[in-house]
């Protein structure tokens, strides 16, 4: 009696440690023969766990073919590695299992459907690949993505005949289930094959099952998934952004308007899956209109990620389209994303904030073109915050635009001015400086309150002189109630100008005398601030008005605070 044969008699024993020992020996050293694979197979019958698994093992080993009939059920076990090893015995046997699985796949259960599938994927080769994609429509939904999950494995394991020949096959599975009617899941797990295939001539075959019509969601969503294969990553990591189909296949543009027509779409998961392709995509300059379409979508997140599309993008169109939702948008939330994307690569790179961080150059040009034509002040306070820091980058030609542009309005009583002359101040205080000048001087009798708002907006610049500010402050004067009591004058802008002048060493009552404009009430009520304040130009003021007012009621008013002044001072001292 030999070696094995001994062995052989211990797989009878009624110790189950016994004939799982004799099961793992036989596995290890390989043994051949009916007789080892009879009664290996004979331990699957007996309903113990363990015991099946070391068998199935061995027969994985040692030869499995004539043990098929006895390993194909346990391909349903509930035990996973019961299963898996069913699953490695049948692989074991080779193409010679495909009759009988194919057979068994007409009445399989979940469980064994997708065990098979596995075994097929291992298996490869056309014949296994055939029987896979015929076995798709077996079970159910799950079961169908199941299998072409499976396949993954099997594609990847191919040669580069091998996968042109799953490819023909593929394709052909695909118009026949889509001939006679096949079910949605069957078909969208035929696309999800042929994107792992990754053949270019699939695209147009992935492109027509991605429009809408009669494609159900969970199609045009495998296919879009599959072009992203196609136009995303490579195999080997490299990338394919934005490969054309090749031959007289669909255009780029073709398949990006199909991507943003299912982008569009009511059903949010197929929505989101053409966002995610989109976005692995280089997409062509001329989409950016296409686009357009999606960042003005009710949904804020689909128009999210269709700006920050955009954002990825180089030249004037995107730019273009950015700018028009930062300019026109309603929704908050939808401005603030835009104007993020309009900064530079490097100022989001850094964190940079709006109003803080550069906008790309060629966005300058629409910003500016935006802020003339806002009539809204707070869209165009907005826009002016967001091209603020690249405001010295505006063309000459282009800043001359905005500040008559705001000048008008300003002279016009147009509440939105002062966002464009900020601009140009940002980018060149001198000129606005100049503009509001001269808009002032032209409106100050035409106009007053109008030349008041261009001094006021001048004097906030730095480029402004002290002539700007008296300009200001006698205007401020001028239209002034002149109210002596303390709470009035307190909140006179005219006398707190004059103040800040004086402190900054301006003769004010001479420039005051010298002023046309200025009549003796006016330095009386300066006087008499001032007095009150114990400043010597109280009684510089005081005393011309008592000069110049001869018998006049105003000069006996100043003569009679003059002598109380004095009157104040001798008592203080």
């Amino acid at each position: 009696m030999s070696d094995i044969d001994k062995i052989l008699r211990l797989m009878s024993s009624d110790a189950l440690e016994v004939r799982m020992a004799a099961a793992i020996v036989l596995g290890e050293l390989r043994a051949k023969g009916p007789h080892v694979a009879d009664a290996l197979a004979g331990a699957l019958d007996g309903g113990s766990a363990p015991l099946q698994g070391r068998a199935l093992i061995a027969l994985a080993r040692t030869g499995a073919r004539r043990a098929v009939p006895k390993i194909l059920p346990l391909l349903g076990a509930r035990e996973d590695d019961v299963r898996q090893a069913a699953i490695a015995a049948m692989i074991s046997v080779g193409d010679a299992a495909l009759p009988v699985i194919r057979e068994r796949m007409t009445h399989a259960t979940p469980d064994e459907k997708r065990s098979i599938d596995a075994i097929l994927a291992a298996l490869g080769g056309k014949d296994a690949f055939h029987v896979l994609l015929n076995g798709l429509g077996a079970g159910d939904g799950e079961a169908a993505k199941a299998a072409a999950i499976a396949v993954r494995q099997c594609v990847r394991d191919a040669d580069p005949r091998q996968r042109r020949s799953y490819f023909v096959e593929t394709k052909r599975f695909l118009e026949e289930t889509t001939k006679h009617g096949g079910s949605s899941a069957v078909l969208a797990a035929g696309v999800k094959i042929l994107g792992f295939l990754e053949d270019d001539e699939a695209i147009p075959t992935l492109l027509a099952f991605a429009k809408s019509g009669r494609n159900e969601p969970v199609i045009r969503q495998e296919a879009i998934i599959a072009l992203r294969f196609l136009l995303g990553e490579t195999r080997d990591g490299g990338k394919k952004r934005g490969r054309a189909p090749p031959g007289k296949g669909r255009t780029l543009g073709a398949v990006v308007a199909a991507l943003i027509d299912a982008a569009e779409d009511p059903d949010p998961a197929l929505a989101k899956t053409a966002l995610h392709t989109l976005a692995s995509v280089r997409i062509p300059g001329d989409a950016a209109r296409r686009l357009e379409r999606l960042v003005h979508h009710p949904d804020i997140e689909r128009a999210r990620l269709a700006l920050e599309m955009l954002a990825q993008q180089d030249g004037e169109e995107p730019a273009r389209v950015l700018v028009g939702v930062l300019a026109s948008t309603k929704d908050r939330r939808r401005a603030e994303i835009a104007a993020a994307c309009l900064l530079t690569r490097e100022g989001n790179a850094h964190a940079g904030t709006v109003g803080s961080a550069p906008v790309r150059p060629e966005a300058i040009a629409p910003l500016a073109r935006a802020l003339v034509d806002s009539t809204d002040a707070d869209r165009a306070w907005l826009l002016r915050s967001v091209l603020r820091p690249s405001a010295k980058q505006i063309p000459r030609a282009t800043r001359k635009n905005i500040l008559e542009a705001g000048l008008q309005r300003l002279a016009g009583g147009i509440d939105s001015w002062e966002p464009l002359v900020a601009t140009v101040r940002d980018a060149d205080a001198g000129a606005a400086v100049e503009g509001l000048r001269a808009l002032a001087q032209r409106m100050a009798k035409k106009n007053p309150s109008r030349s008041i708002a261009a001094l006021r907006a001048l004097c906030r610049s730095e480029a402004c002189s002290d002539d700007d500010r008296y300009a200001l402050a006698a205007a401020e004067l001028a239209l002034g109630p002149r109210d002596t009591r303390a709470s009035a004058r307190a909140a006179d802008e005219s006398l707190r100008l004059f103040g800040a002048l004086v402190d900054r060493g301006t003769d004010i009552a001479a420039r005051l005398r010298k002023d046309r404009s200025v009549d003796l009430e006016h330095l009386y009520y300066v006087g008499f601030h001032f007095s009150e304040q114990g400043s010597p130009l109280g009684e510089e003021l005081l005393r011309t008005v008592a000069e110049r007012g001869g018998r006049a009621k105003i000069a006996r008013m100043a003569r009679s605070k003059l002598e109380l002044s004095r009157k104040d001072d001798a008592g203080s001292s």
